[in-house]
């Protein structure tokens, strides 16, 4: 998976899952997400809901947006379930990231009930939603809506969101089961990365800049840090990606961000 991220924006992505790692409540949590994704995946509004099953059906509660969702009709609509193909996604026993225009037309999706009277009349048309859904149990429902004009959200988009979809159930999971833990600091995050490491057999070196990536520095702060140069910070890099099975830096951010919870 490519995102195609810039070095600044890679670093920011990385800032953005450490903040949600170290949020301390639901609030907290989906704030972090809406306020600081928006810089990387722009979106006209945003939406997050608990999930959880009751009877084989999912039921949507507790809404944190970055518009009011005082109306009783906007809770009515997300929590009765009448997103059109829905269900696929939020009956699924695993996490799952996905644009509204990949399970209807656009032409049919003009004429759900849904659309005109919820979507149309924010003027929101696209939507980018990720079912964060752990052993088999729902969490979260997450969306990003945007209005027609914007357009659809890009594959980058898309790649954006499931580089920290791992970080989002792990940390939604730990909030809602009532499993949150405070760190003391980079030390133990450093502890478990270098744990989760150890079996690729990387070299001192190649270790040292792994921790580094998943830092967030760039190729300049690497290659400064620890007096190399870039062509062998690329050629370490490459190694890295052979051992791991990673092909970019982003793949190694969401090979390890689990560890970020």
């Amino acid at each position: 998976m490519s995102t195609g991220l810039y070095d600044n924006e890679w670093k920011y992505l990385f800032e953005v899952a450490t903040l949600i790692a170290f949020a301390e409540t639901y609030e907290d949590t989906c704030n972090t997400l809406l306020q600081r994704i928006k810089a990387l995946i722009p979106y006209s509004s945003g939406i997050i809901f608990q999930a959880s099953r009751e009877n084989g059906d999912v039921k949507l509660t507790n809404p944190i947006s970055t518009e009011p969702v005082n109306d009783e009709t906007d809770h009515s609509f997300f929590i009765e379930g009448n997103y059109p193909h829905w269900n696929m996604y939020l009956m699924k026993p695993s996490t799952s990231v996905f644009r509204q225009s990949e399970i209807i037309s656009d032409a049919k999706w003009e004429t759900t009930r849904v659309y005109r009277e919820l979507w149309q009349p924010k003027n929101n048309f696209y939507g980018l939603f990720a079912s964060l859904v752990h052993d088999d149990t729902p969490l979260a429902v997450i969306g990003l809506l945007r209005e027609r004009a914007q357009g659809d959200f890009t594959t980058r988009d898309l790649d954006i969101l499931k580089t920290i979809k791992d970080l989002l159930e792990l940390k939604f999971y730990a909030i809602i089961s009532g499993k949150t833990h405070k760190t003391s600091g980079g030390s133990v995050y450093s502890d478990r990365l270098l744990r989760a490491i150890a079996p690729y057999n990387l070299t001192k070196r190649e270790t040292e800049i792994v921790v580094l990536t998943c830092q967030g520095k760039s190729s300049e702060d690497m290659c400064r840090q620890l007096f190399i140069t870039h062509a062998t910070l690329s050629k370490h890099l490459s190694n890295i990606y052979s051992k791991s099975g990673a092909r970019n830096r982003t793949d190694l951010f969401g090979l390890f961000a689990k560890l970020l919870n």
